[in-house]
């Protein structure tokens, strides 16, 4: 069943709040970790080694969480996108239509329930990943084997 123009419309509004926020975000983490960054490096006095340990681990921290938010951003905007292409709401796997519900609760979901199980199983590849696709879940990589069948 494919979107109405309603909740398109309902679905790009809650992308752009997302959007904002997910920005404002990544601005705040980028700044956080700069400062904390220049912090560091701008010590007078030696740092213990548990002070030095947790101000890397704060570091991490931040561009783990920055990285993981930009992530986020990025598939926002390809929902985004797929709205003014009007694609939204289409598997980009099997070109069914997405549930409405599964959209309500992920905005930015790209495939239907199915074909996302079917990813996370490593069944399944992405258009755009380079991996191959297993046709069936007891299929094994027989890695090295084929040599002696020549």
């Amino acid at each position: 069943m494919a979107l109405s123009k309603e909740q398109q419309e309902r679905s790009r509004e809650i992308l752009l709040e997302k959007r904002s926020s997910l920005a404002k975000q990544v601005e705040r983490l980028a700044k956080d970790a700069a400062e904390s960054t220049e912090a560091t490096e701008n010590s007078k006095s030696p740092l213990s080694s548990a002070e030095n340990a947790s101000d890397t681990y704060e570091q991490d921290f931040a561009f783990m969480s920055m990285e993981s938010e930009e992530d986020l951003l990025r598939k926002v905007d390809r929902a985004l996108t797929r709205i003014r292409e009007n694609t939204y709401g289409t598997c980009e796997e099997c070109q069914q239509a997405i549930n409405p519900e599964r959209l309500e609760a992920l905005p930015w979901a790209t495939m239907c329930v199915k074909c996302q199980e079917l990813e996370e199983r490593g069944l399944r590849r992405r258009s755009d990943d380079l991996e191959f696709e297993m046709e069936d879940d007891n299929e094994e990589a027989l890695i090295g084997d084929d040599k002696d069948r020549a």
